[in-house]
């Protein structure tokens, strides 16, 4: 063994006290770094352990005086050198290097601790949420593109603290790692499936997908079997999907626009003094359209009252009743849109009047949605899977309505009771963006209602006699194209936004009831959760996904929320001064929710609110070998069976199933089976508490005696035995 690679070897394994080694570095720092320099100018393929050691323990290692000789011998090459270019090319890349072992060892702490991210688009609210918690961003192909096609030594050169280049660097390391927290959109790809990242969504069928119109309308259909007063339930509009397939949903809303020109006809009496309707000489009008309204409304009132199956089923008008409704349907609309004078005198007018108010007081207490309808029977038709406002129309024509759908198949247009009578704010229509949020978890799915939210106001004061987009659409998308009207109350924002303490503001200036605030934040969580719960049949229920509703209210008259529509990819741009305050606190506080309450259930949560969780951890066994469980009462059809007389053919078929020979087989264990099918059949009927089937009761019912036969081979061993010889 030679001298040097014994003194390395010895140097290696001897134990150094650190003060003294730290204060031999100190003072020979410049032949340190001049011997760091040469050990990264050695060749690639010069690789030997020995030789750096060697050169290692030179300086390193030995007595003070060893240091001393080493750091004379050094310093004046490097003084010497000063005019070349050694010293400039080496130290660079000691420098890379030393950086690239710092992002590795970054990298493959971040891999260990699941704490690597991909962000899609420009929510550099989220990234910076991520990085402030220690999580390093595996770059899309479309954020820093021209950095991405560097070279990894470019890249390096460059790379500072917090930089760009440092950024694409720890990028491209990260390249070959998943992603354990994905924000993207809705429609692209879910990758990294087998690590379940935290991703921003959640995937439902195209029926339920409340994020959607038509899904929407879905979710409206099916609510009804969770609703529970002061829990959960949907304040929706009526609304019908005329696509080419929907041949009942058209025939069912034909009746309901019907219905409602009768019930629009009743409201104008109600809300018209006597004399200004009628006309004894001059009057268009007759009196038998009021009476045909009034019936309709009348026979609305009875099927409310006493509900049934068969008032559910849409039944086709005969020739007869389509010649009435058509004919009301002229009549009542000159009424209604030209203001038509009745062939009445004025005390008839007064009992119409009176009988109106009467009945639409009753159908309205049974349906509270009616409260919304005025006198113009408007409906708004929307794209099935459009936002924005895009392709919005309002029509009061039923022909219209029909003859649009029927012309715009392809955007699959929903048809949807227009609200004629909104709550205003100085005669300005508004709506309200609410934010929920959506997450599961390995056994919970948790619906979270923010604390904050903000209105949107028209550009133009609220008129139906107009139906211009500019007045009846509130979204900031239709509003921004146009100029708030000057004749507008002054006292609405310009940029047309209130925040949440500008309406409290505005409710108590008016001299709105105590609590409506309160009751109006508890009507959008019992919204949002009975739309939540419509859905989960249908949803994909992932661990670790969530999602980020904007969920559009609107209010009636009396301050009761109305849910008009949930948008998946909510706009959280800082468009005005309100937004730009409320989109990025909404997005921290998701954040908070996501990633901090997992790992710490008292981690706070911000202005997110638990509205409500539903649990949904099923113990799934492929095997099926745990016996099905049955839940119910018994039902009593009859407090003592009716005696039926058996008809001739039950009485053959009885005679012919006791022909039936027996094997031995069966014989011998008929006792047992007797009894067994005895308890299996008390399964069957379920009484109240929970009863389990298992394999060996259910096979009881297929065998032992004539009595356990089921209903088909009953009636096969019937036509075997009478068929025709």
């Amino acid at each position: 063994m030679s001298q040097a690679t014994s003194s390395a070897f010895n140097t290696r394994n001897r134990y150094y006290n650190p003060v003294s080694r730290i204060q031999s570095l100190i003072q020979n720092l410049d032949a340190e770094l001049i011997t760091l320099c040469k050990q990264c100018s050695l060749p690639k393929n010069v690789g030997s352990n020995s030789l750096n050691d060697s050169t290692i323990s030179s300086a390193q290692g030995g007595s003070n005086h060893h240091h001393g000789s080493s750091a004379n011998n050094l310093m004046p090459q490097s003084r010497t050198t000063s005019n070349a270019n050694s010293a400039g090319t080496l130290a660079p890349d000691a420098h890379k290097r030393q950086l690239r072992n710092t992002y590795r060892t970054r990298v493959i702490d971040a891999y260990r601790n699941r704490r690597i991210f991909t962000v899609y688009g420009n929510y550099h609210t989220v990234r910076r949420a991520l990085v402030r918690r220690g999580w390093l961003e595996k770059l899309p192909p479309n954020r820093h593109a021209k950095l991405q096609t560097m070279s990894e030594d470019s890249l390096l050169e460059h790379a500072r603290r917090g930089n760009e280049y440092e950024a694409v660097v720890l990028s491209k390391m990260i390249n070959n790692f998943p992603a354990f927290f994905i924000w993207q959109s809705k429609g692209a790809r879910d990758m990294f499936a087998e690590v379940k990242p935290y991703r921003n969504r959640v995937r439902r069928s195209q029926f339920l997908d409340f994020s959607t119109k038509v899904g929407m309308v879905g979710c409206a259909e099916q609510e009804r079997w969770f609703r529970e007063d002061g829990i959960c339930g949907m304040s929706y509009p009526r609304v019908y999907r005329l696509g080419a397939n929907s041949v009942e949903e058209r025939a069912a809303f034909i009746e309901d626009f019907h219905h409602t020109q009768a019930r629009c006809l009743l409201r104008y009496l109600k809300e018209h003094r006597p004399v200004d309707m009628v006309d004894l000489e001059h009057g268009t009008v007759l009196s038998t359209t009021i009476d045909y309204a009034l019936n309709k409304v009348k026979n609305m009132i009875r099927q409310k009252e006493h509900y049934s199956l068969d008032d559910a089923r849409i039944k086709m008008p005969t020739p007869t009743e389509m010649v009435e409704n058509q004919s009301f349907m002229v009549q009542s609309t000159k009424v209604l849109h030209t203001h038509a004078k009745f062939k009445v005198n004025e005390k008839v007018m007064t009992e119409y009047a009176r009988l109106a108010a009467q009945y639409l007081d009753q159908i309205e207490t049974l349906r509270q949605d009616y409260r919304w309808d005025g006198c113009r029977n408007l409906w708004i038709l929307k794209p099935g899977y459009q936002s924005r406002g895009i392709g919005i129309v309002i029509r009061n024509s039923l022909d219209e309505i029909l003859q649009w759908t029927s012309n715009n198949q392809n955007r699959k247009y929903i048809v949807q009771k227009y609200i004629e009578r909104p709550c205003l704010i100085y005669r300005t229509k508004f709506d309200i963006r609410q934010y929920m949020l959506l997450t599961v978890s390995d056994t919970q799915v948790t619906i979270w209602t923010y604390k904050d939210c903000y209105l949107r106001f028209s550009s133009q004061e609220f008129t139906m006699d107009d139906l211009r987009e500019s007045i009846h659409l509130t979204n900031n998308s239709v509003q921004k194209r146009y100029k708030n009207k000057l004749t507008r109350d002054a006292r609405l924002p310009k940029n047309n936004m209130w925040s949440l303490d500008q309406f409290k503001c505005h409710l108590r200036h008016v001299g709105a009831p105590d609590g409506t605030w309160a009751k109006i934040y508890n009507g959008f969580k019992q919204n949002l959760t009975a739309v939540v719960l419509a859905s989960l049949d249908e949803t994909e229920l992932v661990p670790n996904a969530f999602e980020l509703y904007g969920c559009d209210f609107m209010l009636d008259e009396y301050y009761n929320p109305i849910l008009i529509e949930i948008n998946s990819t909510p706009d959280l741009s800082p468009s005005t001064e309100i937004t730009a305050r409320i989109c990025p606190l909404a997005v921290k506080d998701c954040i908070r929710v996501v990633l901090d309450t997992p790992r710490n259930p008292l981690a706070a949560t911000g202005l997110f609110e638990r509205a409500f969780q539903v649990n949904y951890n099923v113990n799934k066994e492929l095997d099926g070998t745990r016996p099905l469980e049955l839940n119910g009462t018994q039902m009593k059809l009859f407090e003592s069976m009716p005696k039926i007389k058996p008809n001739p053919r039950s009485r053959l078929l009885r005679k012919i199933l006791n022909n039936v020979p027996i094997p031995n087989s069966h014989k011998l264990g008929k006792d047992k089976s007797k009894e067994a099918a005895q308890k299996s059949a008390k399964v069957l009927v379920g009484k109240s508490g929970s009863n389990k089937l298992s394999r060996a009761s259910s096979k009881a019912l297929d065998v032992g005696g004539k009595t356990t036969l089921n209903s088909t081979t009953r009636e096969n061993l019937a036509l075997q035995y009478t068929a025709p010889k």
